[in-house]
């Protein structure tokens, strides 16, 4: 295993558990059902892809731009953000969906994918910092009030670093198939305990559900939603090599 920082615990039985529920989803990862991928993200940064991909539209980049920022003097009420939220969300959904038919359409074929042993584990409190950068759970775009974010003082999070080994085969300009290890890894993200005014959860998860982060995720990515994560967080090698 790879070196930890200080702020790394030895893996738990709670990180085998992120394992296991990772991997339930190879089946889907083998019929290249990338739809999966969105289901299980999590929720603070499914809002953020989703409205990213809302944004392509040119005749809303603009609009969207000042509801992100919070600089838009329009005023959307709860139930419009939480309806053109889901819009978003199910055209990001469609997005990956079409881009597992696409691989599949190319020749893609996985063979086998497996989740590791659990590399590293960190235990992460909430901060203020960490309120001002979630901005709500996409109903309130111009973010928290002051009482809320006190309300949220306290909580914490937890992320497994699950290496992964994906095995599979395309084919060359002749026809012939050829075979490829790729070796890279997932985050699994859960939030263990979170302060909630009206039984609600401002990032949209549910308390001890285990959600899963891509590694192309950039660390500092990552640490806007959860500023108290090291920078060095340890990762393990990734690559392809032939078979």
């Amino acid at each position: 295993m790879g070196a930890l920082t200080a702020d790394a615990a030895l893996v738990s039985s709670a990180a085998r558990e992120a394992q296991a529920e990772a991997n339930a989803y190879k089946g889907a990862v083998i019929n290249c059902d990338m739809g999966w991928a969105v289901d299980c993200m999590y929720p603070p940064i499914k809002w953020t892809l989703a409205d990213r991909l809302a944004s392509r539209d040119p005749r809303k980049e603009r609009e969207n731009a000042r509801r992100i920022m919070g600089t838009s003097g329009y005023k959307e009420s709860d139930e419009n953000a939480r309806r053109r939220m889901e819009r978003n969300i199910r055209a990001l959904r469609d997005e990956y969906v079409r881009m597992g038919q696409r691989m599949k359409e190319g020749g893609f074929r996985v063979e086998r994918y497996i989740v590791g042993t659990p590399m590293a584990e960190y235990v992460l409190p909430h901060s203020a910092a960490a309120i001002r950068a979630v901005k709500a759970d996409g109903i309130r775009p111009n973010g928290l009030t002051a009482a809320d974010k006190m309300r949220w003082e306290g909580g914490r999070s937890r992320l497994v670093v699950l290496p992964t080994t994906l095995w599979y085969s395309i084919p060359d300009e002749n026809g012939r198939r050829l075979r490829i290890e790729r070796r890279d890894f997932i985050y699994a993200v859960r939030d263990e305990v979170v302060q909630t005014t009206n039984n609600r959860n401002y990032r949209g998860t549910e308390i001890n559900k285990w959600y899963f982060i891509d590694s192309n995720t950039d660390v500092n990515t990552l640490r806007s939603y959860f500023p108290t994560l090291p920078l060095n967080i340890a990762q393990p090698d990734t690559g392809e090599r032939p078979l």
